[in-house]
């Protein structure tokens, strides 16, 4: 207590001290100590906090088993081994027919292929397009760089089987709205991946319309995307949606990924301070990509082929959480991810699987001896790095 007695009628101020603690005759504490913290742990434990308090919450398990299928090894497999995932045709099996495309999903289905996979992006005017790349370019050999800048009606009609390996075989095949793919692998009970290119809000609102409008589809399809922010958007806003997180090295500042020649063809190539900068966030999202997994609560990941080990698959199965991998092409590839790894795999061509080989052995087109030399220069074609 401190008093002014200067005068009398003075005021009397008080000053209330915290009450201390006497742990032991050489510790005393006051309660101000109790919120001290460490330089950068009160941070921590913030974003800790946050990180738990916004975490999304998982989907119903019936729609995950729906989707992928009991895992392989459970005793569950071994009841009911035909619904065990092996293999997803990667953009609906691009090297063997063009991808995203119907003509592609029909040939999936011929093959008794009951699981795709689909790129999803928007036009000018916010039809959701199957699409992977961000232009024409490569499909069509045309100079059309963005179909955001696109209307649907101006690139509707254009032939996206024209540089196909294959494009004797697939004439005049025109691009595909996520709607009428839809339609047609739900009327075939094939189930799909919805891999979301598009950054925007027009293919986030455009996925939430289509699963409001197709209840049975939160059982069939599961939604991907390599940026988690994209995601957990989506599965705020519905968290029945099944989803996946795509993830490879480099992703931000290469266009290209494999083990034996690392990152190639830089997405800024010249612009020094942007690849730099890019590369910086590769590093960060290298180092943190697992823990954006958890925060949506994913199903599953899905997972460059040359980064998976049994002990990945193993850590991620320790979680409740399934891996495929991408892209497994070859044979002896396929066999390794069956037999060794029992994890299902994304494959741009449906050769090589043993199932369909049986299927096809005694056709013509398929019955040459240089049907494996082929099939080995189609896949190099496609490179397995691509996002």
């Amino acid at each position: 207590m401190n008093e002014t007695d200067e005068e009398p009628g003075a005021v009397v101020k008080f000053t209330l001290m915290p009450p201390k603690f006497r742990l032991h005759r050489d510790v005393i504490f006051s309660l101000d100590d109790l919120f001290v913290l460490p330089f950068g742990l009160d941070v921590g434990i913030l974003g800790v906090a946050a990180y738990f308090y916004t975490k999304l919450p998982k989907p119903e398990s019936n729609n995950v088993s729906s989707i992928f299928g009991p895992e392989a090894g459970s005793k569950e497999s071994e009841k009911h081994p035909d619904r065990v995932v092996k293999c997803i045709a990667h953009r609906g099996a691009g090297l063997d027919a063009p991808e995203n495309t119907m003509q592609a999903f029909k040939y999936c289905v011929a093959m008794e292929c009951n699981f795709v996979e689909m790129d999803v992006r928007t036009s000018r005017d916010g039809q959701l397009v199957l699409l992977h790349d961000q232009g024409l370019e490569r499909l069509t050999g045309t100079d059309i760089a963005d179909v955001r800048i696109m209307d649907w009606d101006s690139i509707k009609n254009i032939n996206v089987g024209a540089t196909h390996p294959n494009r004797q075989h697939y004439k005049d095949v025109t691009l595909c709205l996520l709607d009428d793919a839809i339609d047609y692998l739900l009327a075939n009970k094939v189930r799909m991946i919805i891999d979301v290119k598009g950054e925007d809000k027009q293919v986030i609102n455009g996925i939430l319309r289509v699963f409001s409008s197709n209840p049975i589809l939160h059982e069939y399809a599961v939604v991907t995307t390599f940026n988690p922010f994209i995601l957990y958007q989506i599965r705020k806003k519905d968290p029945n949606i099944v989803g996946a997180i795509s993830y490879r090295p480099y992703c931000f500042s290469a266009l290209n990924y494999d083990a034996e020649n690392g990152p190639t063809n830089p997405r800024f190539a010249g612009r020094l301070a942007m690849q730099a900068l890019v590369r910086f966030l590769d590093v960060i999202h290298s180092a943190f990509w697992r823990w954006t997994a958890r925060w949506c609560s994913v199903s599953a990941v899905l997972l460059h082929k040359d980064i998976v080990s049994p002990r990945e698959v193993e850590y991620w199965r320790g979680l409740g959480i399934r891996v495929a991998g991408w892209c497994v092409n070859r044979p002896v590839e396929k066999l390794y991810w069956r037999a060794v790894l029992r994890a299902p795999y994304l494959a741009n061509t449906l050769m090589g699987e043993p199932e369909i080989e049986k299927k096809v052995m005694h056709q013509d087109e398929y019955s040459d001896p240089e049907r494996p030399i082929r099939c080995m220069e189609l896949e190099k074609k496609l490179s397995s790095g691509q996002n």
